[in-house]
């Protein structure tokens, strides 16, 4: 009869201890959509963090049995579970034999997609051994290990980045390019030349993706390549005028209008003169609202509120089909800032704010205000450019998560500083890397003065 009572107690707690994990699961997964939704504040999603805490404590507190549930759940088919398994083995394995064989999972996992799991979390995580404990991986004998491995140490940005630099030279180019990625997130200005040598200097090897990460590392090389090939049919991306945008000089417009004679390109330049943020832009700007395609409308005005301040806004009503995708009321328990109306069947009606495509109140509004503007002057948000403002728009709670993402670009790129930092982190971790970054502006802006500097120079 005890055997019996224990055993029945047993049941219990591990039905209890399987529900911690699946919503550690579920949690996580909301938080990694949560960063890319426009409508939420990015730092709300701290009460959902303490959230998952609680429930990874309980399992900790539970103890052989709760650790053993989560050890099965490596095993499920249930995203949610795998995920919750994941995450919370990651974060409170103490011992040697628990990362260990977490770890000897990750290695296993034959599945891509599952393997991209365990990417995300090990990204997240806060144990304190699991970047010491994930160098070994970055010499294992299946390259996707290696790679994954490679882009975890490097989005963590805490690892050194010389145990990661070897994979340079790995026979696989997918490892070797999360290899210069991760590189270029730690900062790791001596990988420079070897990078330039072999992507910039040799046509065979040459890979458009390994611009951007010798761009942070303050390649001018990089740059000079950039600007080639917004005027070359054979290298024109929609990637280099957005690049010359970031870290050019004041002489570049020309080459930035340039990349318009190529089709397919009008919205990436669009993108450009609003982060270039010069006056003799936004003639351009306003011609492209009269544009017929909507991408490129939009670009244009996004451009012209980035540049000016102005903040001229319209509201659309658009149909929209009903999912089962969370929303911000659902994550953080507070009102969604997009009004809904119900209409017949499944779709429903709603209002979405966007900015102002019409071109006569754009033309008014410039008239009325360009006494305040100086044509010499570059501009973010109608004020002078400076590092400050990239500061300000990573930090502000309603900016998008890709405008966060190109602000911090921006702020490396040019300052030729780095401070580790990811939109998606975790709400301490960001606020732990912004306040590194307040620091050294305070120390260091009378010698920022050059809206125009590349890599501190």
């Amino acid at each position: 009869m005890l055997l019996k009572t224990i055993k029945s107690y047993e049941s219990f707690y591990i039905g209890i201890y399987q529900e911690h994990l699946f919503e550690t699961g579920a949690n996580f997964t909301q938080i990694n959509s949560y960063f890319c939704d426009s409508g939420l504040v990015w730092f709300d999603v701290f009460d959902l963090i303490e959230i998952i805490e609680a429930h990874i404590d309980a399992i900790e507190l539970g103890g052989p049995l709760a650790f053993q549930c989560a050890i099965e759940f490596l095993e499920s088919s249930d995203e949610d579970e795998f995920v919750g398994a994941i995450y919370t083995l990651a974060s409170i394995c103490s011992n040697d034999f628990g990362i260990n064989e977490l770890i000897e999972y990750y290695t296993k996992e034959g599945n891509e997609e599952k393997l991209l799991f365990y990417v995300n979390a090990f990204k997240s995580v806060k144990h304190s051994m699991l970047t010491t404990k994930l160098l070994s991986s970055l010499q294992h004998e299946i390259p996707i290990i290696r790679a994954a491995t490679a882009e975890i140490l490097g989005y963590r940005g805490d690892a050194d980045p010389h145990r990661i630099w070897p994979l340079f030279h790995d026979k696989e180019e997918f490892v070797r390019l999360a290899a210069m990625v991760a590189v270029m997130r730690l900062g790791f200005k001596n990988a420079v030349p070897a990078m330039e040598q072999a992507v910039l200097e040799n046509k065979a090897m040459f890979n458009e993706h390994c611009v951007f990460p010798l761009l942070m590392l303050g390649s001018q090389k990089a740059l000079k390549f950039s600007r080639l090939a917004c005027q070359s049919a054979s290298y024109i991306k929609p990637q280099y005028p957005i690049y010359l945008a970031l870290g050019g000089d004041e002489d570049d417009l020309p080459i930035i209008l340039k990349a318009l004679e190529f089709q397919n390109m009008n919205s990436a330049v669009l993108e450009a003169l609003g982060i270039f943020g010069s006056l003799k832009g936004v003639n351009t700007l306003i011609k492209f609202l009269s544009s017929e395609n909507d991408e490129e409308r939009l670009a244009a005005a996004k451009s012209l509120n980035q540049i000016s301040g102005a903040e001229l806004y319209e509201t659309l009503s658009v149909v929209e089909k009903e999912d089962d995708d969370i929303s911000a009321e659902d994550i953080t328990g507070k009102p969604s800032t997009t009004e809904e109306k119900n209409t017949a069947g499944d779709e429903r009606l709603i209002e979405i704010k966007q900015d102002c495509t019409d071109k006569e109140r754009w033309t008014i509004w410039w008239k009325e205000n360009a006494s305040r503007f100086n044509t010499t002057t570059r501009y973010r948000s109608g004020k002078p450019y400076s590092f400050l403002l990239c500061l300000e728009e990573i930090a502000h709670p309603q900016t998008k998560y890709d405008d966060r993402q190109r602000a911090y670009n921006e702020l490396v790129m040019r300052s030729g500083h780095h401070i580790p930092f990811e939109p998606g982190w975790f709400v301490d971790k960001q606020i732990d890397s912004l306040k590194k970054w307040q620091t050294w502006w305070n120390e260091n802006k009378t010698a920022l003065t050059n809206p125009w500097m590349f890599d501190g120079n």
